[in-house]
Parts: structure tokens; sequence; C-alpha cells
């Protein structure tokens, strides 16, 4: 398999992220797949993040882009922008507090030349308690997709690998659905007749961070509502 083709593309919405950007930009530096781009999208952050990423020299192989907004917008608008200016047959949503594993992007691309008809890849993660990385909690091993599977749980993420025309055709992300964003696109997908494939290997690591959207006990409520209303509207 060639491994040089730039094939995907890094989606990364940032706000305020200088607690663990470091280890972010360390980890996608470290992608043992050779060439592929990163889009960052700040949302106006207010302390050091966008100036981190301007200062942060990635190796040969990684083209970086930064789009800078002056406004706050939320992280599925930035994922939307990103797509936007992407210019990879593949897009890949990372959030700067998860880590990809070394062979993150090679994995996906291995399942994506064996099964060119899939449009999204949704892989195993490790689920940590702390911005290192270092306190492992669990694992989210995803079951086989099928629709039903979907609206019981968001297999999706959190870092899946999608076919940006698939995307663009089913209308981007809706940043009306602030917090279950993702799952209404996958859902989306789902419903469009769209192909899932699981890959079976852990292609990173998952911080569920108690300030995070999904996370955050004061968004629980609406979180839930979200969740409920993209249940019955895609069942």
């Amino acid at each position: 398999m060639e491994t040089d083709s730039r094939l995907v593309t890094i989606l990364c919405s940032v706000y305020n992220s200088e607690k663990w950007i470091s280890g972010y930009l360390d980890s996608i530096n470290n992608q043992i797949f050779k060439n592929f781009d990163i889009v960052f999208v700040d949302a106006n952050s207010k302390d050091t993040s966008l100036q981190l990423i301007k200062d942060y020299k990635f190796r040969t192989g990684i083209n970086k882009v930064i789009l800078e907004f002056k406004e706050r917008i939320n992280v599925y608008e930035a994922w939307n922008e990103a797509v936007r200016v992407s210019t990879t047959p593949y897009v890949m949503n990372v959030n700067t507090d998860d880590r990809l594993y070394p062979a993150a992007i090679s994995t996906y691309i291995d399942y994506a030349h064996a099964s060119p008809e899939a449009d999204i890849f949704y892989g195993t993660c490790v689920v940590v308690g702390d911005a290192e990385h270092e306190q492992i909690q669990g694992l989210f091993q995803w079951p086989e997709y099928t629709h039903e599977v979907l609206l019981q749980m968001c297999i999706g993420g959190p870092f899946p690998m999608l076919k940006k025309s698939s995307i663009i055709e089913d209308g981007l992300f809706n940043p009306k659905y602030t917090i279950s964003g993702d799952y209404e696109m996958w859902l989306r997908m789902s419903k469009n007749g769209r192909k899932f494939c699981r890959v079976i290997e852990s292609v990173g690591s998952y911080y569920r961070n108690p300030t995070g959207i999904s996370i955050d006990k004061k968004d629980f409520e609406e979180h839930v509502r979200q969740d409920t209303e993209l249940r019955e509207l895609y069942k």
C-alpha cells in the first residue's frame, strides 16, 4: 500500500486549549503515516493556544493550516470550516484534549484501502481520566454498526475518519445541535444509507474531560434533550 499519498486531513477545533495542546501536537507529529494535512480552527481563544500552534514545528510531510475567527464559534461550525478548506478525500476530527496513537492514521487508511465503499471508519479507543493520558479508566469497544445500534449509542466517536464527499453531500454538521452535532451527523449519514466500517484496533485515547461539552454536568440535561430529539427524528 502506498503510504506517501496525501489522503487525510485532521480537523481540529481550538478554544482555550493551552493545558493540553502540547501533548496533542506531539501525538499528531508522531504519526507514522508520512503525508497528511491538519486544519486548526481557532474560535477566538483567550489563552496561548493559538500561539503554541503557530510556533509548533511539525516534521516534514505534515501540512498545517490555521483559520482564525474573531468570534466564538462552536465545534461543529469549526469542523465545517475545516472540511470546506480541506483538499483530501478523507477527513478526521480529533479534539485537542484527545490523543492519537502513532499508527492511528495508517490504520484507518489501511481499512479505507480494504473497504473503499465505506463512508465512516470508527475505531476502538482507550478512555483516560487525566489530561496527561496516563490514568486508563476503560475502553470504548464499539459494536458492529446497524442503524438500531446507532440509535442506542454514538458509536461514531470520538475520532472517526470520514469520506469528505459524503459529508459534503449530506450537508455538513448541523451547528444547531451544540452538544450532539456529531451524533446528528452519524445518524443522518446512516439514514442516508452511508456505509460504516468498524476498526478493531485501538487508535487513540479519549480524555473524559469534566469541562468538555459532552461531559460537563451543567450541560447534562441539554445533552439528553438533544440526543432524545435526534433518536426520535432518525428512528
